[in-house]
């Protein structure tokens, strides 16, 4: 936190002024003090851990020589036909009897009979919402109309308070600050309020920013001081913008007589003492009974209340601000527009406050001696010297305004931190200077134009010879595209022409490849013919030729069974040739049977075998031929052969 002497350490040094400052005051800090036990005012106390609201009615009562919370007979249940009163954990019983109130703990109490006061009795449960003051009274009248009726009084009562909570409390003596806990308080003692610091009212400051913007009022004049017309931006351009802003300074509330302040960072808080004596701090800070905080009116206006005045914080902050255009005169007597900026600061609020009478701000104060300063240095300048000063920034004379302003500032606990001149104008001379200048552009204009012309005619010029060249160039280019155009048509001829012959050529070659194709074709199709007729043959062949081995491999076999059977027969002819030996006239009839079987068997041949004919002599020559030379097998010849060379 920045102390009020390290503040006035940026201030200017006081060596250099004949003012003495008194030194700064330091407000006093906001404080607590612990709760202590053992020295707790009579009709207040502050719970301990493990303790309850009955407990802390209990003590105090013991401290006032009474026995207020007398408890009646406690039973572990209802043991009567009539239920009777339950009061659970966290909650208190309430009963009006005889006159008295008494306060029930946890527990279940029995009723007798048809009890006359229970219907000024309630069960309610012990709030504990920071900051809210729990009344069991006022809840009881909340459950129970009957006791509403009663309009009974205050009796005890149970708050809690949170750190940054503060609870004023007030009884026949003293008032009594407390935070951080539960207390219990009797009715002798009030609760007057809760300040919350985290919940204050904001005390809002106006403040002005400024901003330039072009002027657009174009064609509108004005008055000036001399009773002259001049236009509306004569001697500028652009004016200043001011744009209001809010801001909080801090935060205050009140509560029985007793006020808290709290400045926002960058505002102090003013406290007056009872001799009326202003100190400042940047912490937060009370007030009570003969102190006070400096105030100011929220309106204007003659008659005013307390309603209408807010404690008033003292405002470090820098800031910055311009004077009005002012129209003076040179020492040459030439009109002049002139405006500054002043940046300033209060680095002793509490000077200022003292001091400032009916100035509504530092700015207000330095305004018109910023002004007459203005007024003094241009009426010993001429607008010459005036306007070389400017060239050079303003150096010399803003470092000696600066100065005299902070002696001035300085009565007041004000710092200059510098003044800027924005704008030096001579309206006369910046109109002379336009015609001048507007001569000297006509003048320019006239020979830039003449320039133009000439340059135009040269121009012209090459632009006429760069015409004809191009002209020139462009008939050629024309010649060459003709030429290679005829060109290009030649050879598009020649090589229609080329391409007409290759295209005879090609059907003439494609003409001879078709009959090519047709002979190849023909000539393949002879000798797949031809290729096809040997295999035919050549199959026809083979089938002859296994037809014939196989008749071959068929005769083969008959050859065998025949030999078989001609041995069979042989063996039987000798058997017969025996038999004829014997008997000679049997041969004759053998002959018959066997001419006989002979032609039984030529018939069976010849049903098998159509080479085998039943012919002889040249016939049967004819049919040897036509059976390759093989004679029919006939078995009953090969008998008579055996037998006649037997």
């Amino acid at each position: 936190m920045t102390s009020i002497k390290e503040t006035v350490a940026s201030a200017p040094n006081e060596e250099d002024v004949h003012i003495r400052l008194p030194e700064p005051l330091e407000a006093p800090s906001f404080h607590i003090d612990d709760w202590d036990p053992e020295n707790e005012p009579v009709g207040i106390t502050r719970l301990r851990s493990g303790e309850t609201f009955l407990d802390g009615i209990r003590r105090i009562s013991q401290r006032m020589g009474g026995d207020q919370t007398k408890d009646p007979i406690i039973s572990k249940g209802c043991r009567t036909v009539l239920p009777g009163m339950r009061v659970a954990e966290d909650q208190v019983g309430i009963v009006f009897k005889n006159g008295d109130i008494h306060l029930r703990p946890p527990g279940a109490y029995r009723s007798i009979a048809l009890n006359p006061w229970k219907k000024y009795q309630a069960v309610i449960p012990i709030e504990r919402v920071a900051g809210v003051e729990f009344d069991p009274l006022k809840k009881a009248a909340l459950v129970n109309r009957k006791i509403a009726q009663l309009r009974l009084g205050q009796s005890y009562r149970q708050i809690v308070l949170q750190p940054q909570q503060i609870g004023v409390f007030e009884d026949q003596v003293m008032t009594l600050l407390a935070t951080r806990g539960t207390y219990v308080y009797a009715s002798e003692t009030e609760l007057r309020g809760v300040i919350d610091l985290n919940c204050m009212s904001p005390v809002i400051v106006e403040r002005e920013t400024e901003d330039t913007a072009t002027v657009n009022a174009v064609g509108t004049t004005r008055v000036d001081q001399h009773g002259r017309t001049v236009p509306a931006h004569q001697g500028h351009g652009t004016t200043i913008l001011a744009t209001k802003r809010f801001l909080p300074s801090g935060y205050t509330t009140t509560v029985a007589g007793i006020t808290v302040a709290r400045p926002e960072k960058g505002f102090v808080v003013l406290h007056k003492d009872s001799n009326n004596r202003i100190s400042m701090t940047e912490g937060i800070c009370i007030a009570s009974g003969k102190e006070d905080f400096v105030r100011r009116t929220k309106t204007e206006a003659r008659s005013l209340t307390m309603d209408d005045l807010e404690v008033e914080f003292g405002d470090l902050n820098h800031y910055a601000k311009s004077t009005p255009m002012l129209e003076l005169k040179s020492k040459d007597n030439i009109d002049a527009l002139c405006r500054a900026q002043i940046k300033w600061k209060q680095f002793r609020p509490d000077i200022w406050v003292a001091n400032r009478g009916a100035f509504t701000d530092p700015f207000d104060m330095l305004e018109e001696k910023c002004a007459n300063m203005m007024r003094d240095w241009l009426l010993s300048v001429s607008h010459v010297e005036a306007l070389q000063e400017k060239s050079h920034g303003f150096t010399k004379v803003e470092y000696q305004w600066t100065k005299e302003l902070n002696d001035t500032g300085l009565e007041y606990g004000v710092q200059v931190l510098g003044i800027e001149i924005t704008i030096l104008r001579f309206p006369h001379i910046d109109k002379q200077d336009e015609q001048v200048a507007l001569q000297l552009a006509e003048t320019n204009l006239l020979v830039e134009m003449s320039r133009q012309n000439a340059r135009k005619e040269q121009e012209s010029s090459k632009l006429n010879q760069a015409t004809h060249i191009r002209m020139q160039e462009d008939r050629n280019r024309e010649a060459e595209a003709e030429e290679r155009q005829q060109e290009v048509q030649r050879r598009k001829d020649m090589a229609e022409a080329e391409t007409t012959t290759k295209k005879l050529q090609m059907d003439t070659k494609v003409t001879e490849a078709r009959t090519e194709l047709a002979l190849a074709q023909e000539k393949r199709d002879k000798e797949v013919a031809i290729a096809k007729a040997t295999a035919e043959a050549e199959a026809e062949r083979l089938r002859a030729v296994g037809k014939r081995d196989a008749a071959q491999l068929a005769a083969e076999g008959d050859i065998a069974a025949t030999k078989e059977k001609n041995n069979a027969q042989l063996q039987f002819l000798r058997e017969q040739a025996a038999l004829l030996r014997e008997n000679p006239g049997l041969l004759e009839l053998l002959k018959i049977q066997n001419d006989l079987l002979k032609t039984e068997a030529l018939a069976a041949a010849a049903k098998l075998n159509p080479n085998v004919v039943l012919l002889t002599g040249q016939e049967g020559l004819e049919a040897r031929r036509m059976n390759k030379g093989h004679a029919p097998q006939v078995p009953g010849a090969a008998i008579l052969t055996t037998t006649d060379r037997q």
